[in-house]
């Protein structure tokens, strides 16, 4: 159990806007990462592989940005036997909502892909940052 006078910083409810701004430069970096490998990859292949190519580069950088920074799990409570399956599912569930923003912007929308790319590149991390939050980077409950 952390000492009473240092407790973890994802247990602090007061500590919500450290959490943000952590968590949007890891985001920031992660972001600019998925859309510069997708732009460049469109020049080259379909928008759908380009966007993939782009979410796998930046899933490396997300995974351990927000378990070491963002939500500064203590080394003690690191598991990756727990957390990085919990990680992929909601990475999936990230990839799957820009996948339909995609499909929304471009195909209904008729946006240009730069724009299409920006909106899901956008808003997915929303999603990502409660779902890590409350699921994947959790304060461990000590008994």
């Amino acid at each position: 159990m952390p000492p009473p006078n240092k407790p973890t910083a994802n247990a602090l409810p007061g500590n919500l806007s450290g959490q943000v701004l952590r968590f949007a430069l890891v985001g920031v970096a992660a972001t600019c990462t998925h859309y510069l490998v997708a732009l460049l990859c469109a020049i080259h292949v379909n928008l759908y592989v380009a966007n993939l190519l782009g979410y796998l580069a930046a899933v490396a950088i997300s995974y351990l940005g927000h378990q070491r920074y963002s939500f500064q799990v203590p080394a003690e409570d690191i598991s990756h036997k727990r957390q990085l399956p919990r990680f992929v599912v909601g990475s999936l569930g990230g990839l799957a909502l820009s996948y339909l923003l995609l499909a929304l912007m471009r195909d209904l929308f008729s946006a240009p892909n730069w724009l299409s790319l920006a909106v899901a590149v956008g808003l997915v991390p929303v999603y990502a940052f409660l779902f890590n939050k409350l699921w994947v980077f959790r304060a461990v409950a000590r008994r």
